[in-house]
């Protein structure tokens, strides 16, 4: 591709020179216009010889540069290759790393289970501790792959931003990659996150926010009473076991200022599409919490103003109805409307309180 260039380099410059020539002896003939009259066909010969000039000067010019531009394009396509190539090659190896991590887990199992009460407690301890710090990772890549862009979260989680204006310092529970946090810090307030999650931990604070790798009750624990703005956490409590997330809501109320909002989103079940495609996709999950029961929860725990927040429907997914001039369309329809509202209702609900 270089001898090409070269070549067609060559052919510009030979053409500029021709064109130099031109433009010399068209001079000399024009200065001598008045004075013979003769010499006007040559002249006219010179303009012709200068506009053949020209044009096969554009040409080569224009050959030059396509040149220079396919062979640009060349190199960034090769190169865009080679990436994706290597990006291709470290998925495959990741992979297969995360394989080997789920089978040494179950080994370590295994182990567990065949040692019994023949080891001592520090080496069972100590092994137990090393499937501890494995099992996340398996968990972690889950996450990663179903959890959506980070844009997608900002986006789906910005109608939530409004309920804490006002408020000052608010604790994200399960802040995952940060979307939220950084929400809350481009609107103002002062966010803090926790989560059990090191890789994600890891991103989030490569965005430069305050995040800690914490398990929420016992973080909630060591908070002052009252030293809190709000509290949010989006699509976590379906993880806690159920006395763990009253002393959680418990908790929450003790280290909130008076005035201060909780907000804890979760999956809908009274939608049968979020259960199946949502809740029953992870297997992390503890048990489905239906929006009434949250209500009852947050009111027992002393929160007041208690609300429940639906998001939006899915409804690309839902049945359609019939067209009205159809003389079934009134039973029909009827029907259509109650199965989407068991089928089709939204995915995910938000319960607020306010101390």
């Amino acid at each position: 591709m270089r001898r090409v260039i070269e070549e067609l380099v060559e052919q510009r410059k030979s053409r500029q020179n021709e064109l130099k020539t031109s433009l010399d002896e068209l001079a000399g003939a024009i200065e001598t216009l008045g004075l013979v009259k003769k010499r006007r066909p040559e002249i006219r010969a010179k303009l012709q010889q200068l506009h053949a000039s020209l044009s096969a000067y554009i040409t080569a010019q224009d050959k030059e540069w396509d040149a220079y531009a396919n062979n640009h394009s060349t190199t960034v396509f090769k190169s865009l290759q080679w990436k994706i190539e290597k990006l291709e090659a470290e998925y495959s190896n990741l992979k297969t790393l995360l394989s080997h991590f789920a089978q040494l887990e179950n080994r370590l199992d295994r182990l567990l289970d065949t040692l019994g009460d023949k080891t001592s407690a520090a080496a069972s301890g100590e092994l137990r501790a090393i499937k501890e710090q494995l099992s996340p990772l398996q968990y972690a890549d889950f996450e990663q792959r179903f959890r959506g862009s980070r844009e997608s979260i900002e986006q789906r989680l910005q109608k939530y931003l409004p309920l804490f204006a006002g408020r000052r310092e608010i604790l994200d529970i399960g802040c995952g990659r940060g979307e939220f946090l950084e929400l809350l810090a481009a609107a103002g307030h002062k966010g803090l996150g926790i989560d059990l999650s090191s890789s994600m931990l890891e991103m989030a604070r490569e965005k430069g926010l305050e995040c800690y790798q914490e398990d929420a009750l016992a973080f909630l624990k060591n908070r002052p009473a009252e030293s809190l703005d709000g509290i949010f956490s989006s699509q976590v409590i379906e993880h806690f076991q159920p006395e763990y997330l009253r002393r959680v809501i418990g908790e929450s109320f003790r280290v909130l200022r008076p005035g201060s909002p909780l907000l804890l989103e979760t999956i809908n079940p009274l939608s049968l599409f979020a259960l199946s495609r949502i809740y029953f996709l992870d297997p992390t999950h503890s048990q489905p919490l239906h929006p009434e029961y949250m209500r009852y929860l947050l009111g027992n725990s002393g929160f007041s103003a208690v609300e429940i927040i639906f998001t939006a429907e899915p409804e690309a997914e839902k049945l359609r109805a019939i067209a009205p001039e159809n003389p079934l369309a009134l039973p029909f329809n009827d029907n259509v409307d109650r199965l989407n509202q068991l089928l089709f209702s939204s995915c995910e609900y938000a319960v607020k309180g306010v101390k």
